[in-house]
């Protein structure tokens, strides 16, 4: 099926679509997760691992939010986007929890993190007061709000768990 918007609204997806769509979610989620948890006492191995996170939280934040949440950034959303509100409409908006200050003070770190090439060395920014789990824990209440609103039926393959 085809996708159709009028101007100024979202296209509307298929079911084939949305479950097509959350396989790629699951990967951005599932990768965030890991690069959160490991860690390497080989410098460009452990900034290797954090560039992983800054961009994969970016990205999550841009599903959930529909926006990058830094001001960094002049990126904007296009339809091809795929954005939680493509899964449950405006109900989205009324289940979705504000960004916490953890949350969005890392989402301003990934942007430095992982934006364009900046004046200044990136060692001399000021320490987290976070770490990258605890920033993972913070998106995760998000994507659990969610995964627990999402009808089954839209999920994809890569969702299934096997015990």
């Amino acid at each position: 099926m085809a996708s159709t918007a009028t101007a100024g609204e979202r296209p509307q997806r298929s079911e084939e679509e949305l479950r097509a769509a959350s396989n790629r979610l699951w990967h951005e989620y599932w990768m965030l997760r890991c690069a959160a948890r490991l860690k390497s006492e080989d410098p460009m191995l452990a900034a290797a691992l954090e560039e992983t996170f800054a961009l994969h939280l970016r990205n999550l934040a841009a599903f959930l939010y529909g926006e990058f949440g830094d001001s960094l950034l002049n990126s904007t959303i296009d339809a091809n986007a795929v954005l939680a509100e493509d899964f449950m409409g405006p109900r989205w908006f009324e289940l979705r929890p504000e960004r916490t200050e953890l949350l969005e003070d890392a989402l301003c770190w990934a942007a430095r993190r992982a934006g364009a090439l900046r004046y200044g060395a990136a060692d001399t920014e000021p320490p987290r007061g976070w770490t990258l789990v605890q920033a993972s824990f913070e998106l995760q209440k998000v994507m659990d709000t969610f995964i627990s609103n999402l009808p089954r039926r839209l999920f994809g393959s890569k969702w299934s768990i096997d015990y």
